[in-house]
Parts: C-alpha cells; structure tokens; sequence
C-alpha cells in the first residue's frame, strides 16, 4: 500500500474513533481548515496548534476564548507566550449535557464588545470547534443580531457545518432565547424543539416533541427522558454525557 494511502487510512480510523467517542454519527472531516469566520469579529474553531499561528494571525485573530477544561490550557499556552501573545481567556468547561456554559455568557459578551471596540478579532476554540464553542458563539450571533436560537444556530452551521452544541447547552440556548426576545407566541413550536428534530434527529413528531418540552421547562433531556425512558434512541445526536 503506497504511504500516502496508509496515512490517509489510519487517519480515517482516528477520525472515526474520534467520532465514535463523541457519540456523533454524522461525517465530520476534523482535516479541514481549523476555524471559520462567523460573523465580523468573530470566529470558530478547533484547539489551535503552534502551526496554525500563521493562520490566526492573518485572520487578525487579536482575542482568544478556550473552553478546554483546566488541565487541558497548557496545550495552548503559546498563545499567550508568542513574540506577539493573544489576549487569552480560559472557561473550564467540559462537553456534557449538565455543563453550564450559560454561567460564562456574560463575561463571554464582554469579551465580544471589547474585542470589536478595539476593532480586534477574537477566535472561540474548543477541542474541535463541535459544541462547547459552537454554543457560545450562537449565544453571540443570538445576543448581537437578535435572532432566535433554532435562526442563529443555521447561520453557525452554514459558517462551520459541523457545529453540534450538545442538547443540555442547547436547552440553554434556548432559555437564553427567552431571555433575549421572549418566548414564542405564535403557535410556532419552539426552537428548540425544530434543534432536537431537524438537527439532531430525534425520531418523533415535532408537534410531541414540542408539548413536552413545554411541561418540562425546555430541558432537553428531561423531556426526551419522559419520551423514551432512560435509554435514548442512538440516532440522536449531540448527548454527550
């Protein structure tokens, strides 16, 4: 087997055992380019690495959020220790459906209106540019042009197409949707409830889905639990325990 094809071959099985862990069933190809543009000073991505420095700075990448958990920032300290270190900011957060990324909103939108005030760029990073950075850039996108959740997280993932924030942050994005631009009262079903059945594929009618999301005061889980019990459908993507 030419060394090319062997490269290419283990690094589909990588990828794959990647996937596998993540509990995503979906094709990711995590070869292509570390971060996308989402809106004018903002950007989206996976850890960076001491190569895609060259990257980051022609992007004028000036202001860095990690959502890598604490013993996980070393991997990452060049950022802040280069000839030209980027102004870094650290949430100690891991990808799982009872993590709390809505503690970090706040700080996460100050950093957002400094970063354009100074007419900077910052890059939201976690360990693939999925979902714990994922949420915290459609919180922004929700926040900055007022859209609700289900609208702001199309436009994410029409940025960055692998963008999947777990159902526990999206729960909490669509709680932050309230807060924002209150709740529907159209008779249209939430946004959440077109997330979990248009994104994340839960396999029953959208109308079901939505009642109980309603009783269950838009928690993801809670409402998915009294559907199927404890043992949830593995077409479901995005619960990462």
């Amino acid at each position: 087997m030419p060394l090319q094809s062997a490269t290419m071959g283990l690094l589909d099985r990588l990828t794959d055992r990647a996937l596998a862990l993540l509990g995503l069933d979906f094709a990711l190809d995590l070869t292509e380019v570390p971060f996308h543009r989402i809106t004018g000073h903002l950007h989206l991505g996976g850890r960076p690495t001491e190569a895609t420095v060259p990257a980051l700075r022609e992007a004028g990448i000036t202001h860095v959020v990690s959502c890598l958990p604490e013993r996980l920032r070393g991997e990452v300290a060049f950022l802040e220790h280069s000839e030209a270190p980027l102004q870094t900011t650290f949430y100690d957060l891991r990808d799982g459906i009872h993590a709390d990324p809505s503690l970090h909103f706040p700080s996460f939108f100050a950093t957002m209106e400094q970063t354009r005030a100074c007419g900077g760029q910052l890059l939201v990073h976690c360990q693939l540019g999925v979902s714990r950075s994922a949420t915290f850039a459609t919180a922004w996108v929700m926040r900055s042009q007022q859209l609700r959740f289900f609208e702001a997280v199309q436009l994410v993932r029409a940025r960055r197409p692998q963008v999947l924030p777990n159902i526990g942050f999206a729960s909490q994005l669509q709680q932050l949707e309230h807060e924002l631009v209150g709740a529907r009262t159209d008779g249209e079903p939430s946004s959440l409830a077109r997330y979990l059945h248009e994104i994340c594929q839960v396999p029953i009618e959208r109308g079901v889905l939505d009642e109980a999301l309603e009783q269950h005061g838009h928690d993801a889980l809670a409402s998915l639990t009294a559907i199927f019990g404890d043992e949830l459908p593995r077409v479901i993507q995005g619960v990462r325990r």
